[in-house]
């Protein structure tokens, strides 16, 4: 199944607006990356953006805000990108050999750890999940989160979860997205 195929799925199954990024040239690798992602957002998605938004775009310490929508930045050591949604949202995209099974045991519970599909699935899964809800909330830390209810949309290759908190958080439409492509695992939650 295609990278287009799975995104196709996520657009048809949560967001007919839901875009995702992708490029090589934006991996932590590139001396400039943070700012040839943004300059993307803002040649090829200028119109999600007011004058004054554009304008802010190109300072690193902002986080992206648009007027009819939202972007999420992502990247590792070979990969980069973003996605826009509708929704509030968090993406993360990750070399799979990177994912530590210590990190993942300190940052998630055992039933939780023993219930995912796949381990690793759960570090792209809170690190999506915490950069869709910790502008939200300043206490959160990922550990909080708590990645449930996994789905298996086996024709797409696209697994789905649900995240749960101990802390009282207004989710929304609580619905995140995990596939592989190659090396890379990648996940989106919208809020």
């Amino acid at each position: 199944m295609s990278l287009e195929a799975k995104i196709l799925y996520i657009q048809t199954a949560a967001d007919k607006n839901f875009r995702m990024i992708l490029n090589s040239q934006w991996s932590s690798k590139n001396l400039n990356y943070r700012q040839d992602i943004r300059a993307c957002m803002s040649t090829q998605f200028s119109y999600h953006f007011s004058r004054e938004q554009l304008a802010k775009l190109n300072d690193l310490n902002w986080l992206p805000e648009a007027s009819d929508g939202y972007f999420s930045i992502s990247h590792c050591k070979s990969l980069g990108g973003f996605v826009f949604s509708e929704f509030k949202n968090g993406f993360d995209v990750e070399e799979t050999e990177r994912i530590s099974q210590d990190i993942l045991k300190r940052t998630s519970g055992e039933t939780e750890y023993n219930e995912s599909p796949r381990p690793e699935f759960l570090w792209v899964a809170k690190e999506s999940g915490f950069k869709a809800l910790s502008s939200l909330h300043a206490n959160l830390v990922i550990s909080d989160l708590i990645c449930a209810s996994w789905e298996s949309h086996f024709e797409n290759q696209v697994f789905s979860f649900r995240l749960k908190s101990q802390k009282t958080l207004d989710f929304g439409l609580n619905k995140g997205f995990i596939f592989s492509d190659g090396p890379f695992l990648f996940s989106t939650f919208l809020k």
